[in-house]
């Protein structure tokens, strides 16, 4: 599991404007264990029609999006996904992630963010990173996961002597209904074709977007997928127009830009977060891309 800073901001301290009702157990810094489930966020917020939660970055969990009422908008990097009732948005780690609600039909949505020590569910939870990280293959329905999540969220108020086992037994039962969910045995499983060309270009942006606070460079990309890298960046060119060194920085700067706003990491460690030779090299990139440096962007947003 990747490093985690000391502190990281619970949906609450995220969400601009007004909220209507909002109820959020957050163990972002300590995961607290149900069973083989990892437990970083779990509760309901209704939104009103000015509600938004701003971008903010994900570090090393999935989570759920469960739409319960209303309409709004789920952003995840620069793509964004309309939801509505009963739609299950699912979020992976290092995600950009932000919400905006409808300003006619305000959204109401219950959130449950997780990890899991269990193998085989890791094992699963990789492969859909693999197959579905284009933002709009992200949405799955299901009630009773749902139901679930409302009886943990029930459950976890209640805080007797039997809720732990309760809640290990309800979160197995939600991780094992989404790996299915996103079965390609399953009957709402996307049937879109991609090449094996599209296939590997979309597992070399899924390595870079889930290792950001781990790659020292990009030969990683030759050790993870046992291909030459030369190989890999013609070929990731030729599909997407674009280069690896510039997926790979501009994810990086992203990463460093949604950071500086949460106002919780000094400039310095967000330089070493993101393994920059020196708070130098660092500054130069982000001002060569924004305009500005870290220091004045991160003032900006006070």
């Amino acid at each position: 599991m990747r490093q985690i800073p000391d502190r990281i901001l619970p949906v609450e301290e995220v969400t601009i404007q007004k909220k209507k009702y909002h109820l959020d157990k957050h163990y972002l810094a300590d995961p607290r264990p149900f069973g083989s489930c990892l437990l970083f966020q779990l509760g309901r917020l209704w939104c009103t029609e000015e509600t938004v939660v701003a971008k903010h970055a994900h570090i090393n969990w999935f989570e759920l999006t469960i739409v319960t009422e209303g309409k709004g908008i789920v952003s995840t990097g620069d793509a964004e996904i309309p939801v509505s009732l009963g739609d299950i948005y699912l979020s992976f780690p290092c995600d950009f992630h932000g919400i905006v609600s409808d300003a006619h039909q305000p959204l109401k949505y219950d959130f449950f963010a997780f990890g899991t020590t269990d193998d085989d569910l890791s094992a699963d939870l990789d492969r859909i990173m693999r197959t579905h990280m284009p933002a709009d293959r992200r949405i799955i329905r299901d009630e009773t996961i749902s139901a679930l999540i409302r009886s943990a969220i029930s459950e976890i108020e209640r805080n007797d002597r039997y809720s732990e086992k309760l809640l290990g037994a309800l979160f197995s039962q939600v991780l094992i209904r989404l790996v299915r969910n996103f079965s390609p045995d399953s009957a709402d499983f996307s049937q879109t074709k991609i090449t094996e060309a599209q296939t590997l270009c979309l597992r070399l942006m899924n390595y870079i977007d889930t290792h950001i606070y781990t790659m020292t460079g990009l030969e990683e990309l030759a050790l993870d997928t046992n291909y030459n890298y030369s190989y890999l960046s013609a070929l990731f060119h030729k599909i997407t127009g674009g280069t690896l060194a510039d997926y790979y920085r501009n994810r990086r700067l992203e990463t460093a830009r949604l950071l500086l706003a949460e106002q919780d990491l000094s400039i310095t460690n967000i330089a070493d977060l993101l393994h920059y030779s020196s708070i130098y090299t660092f500054s130069r990139a982000f001002k060569d891309k924004y305009g500005i440096s870290p220091a004045q962007y991160r003032t900006r947003q006070k």
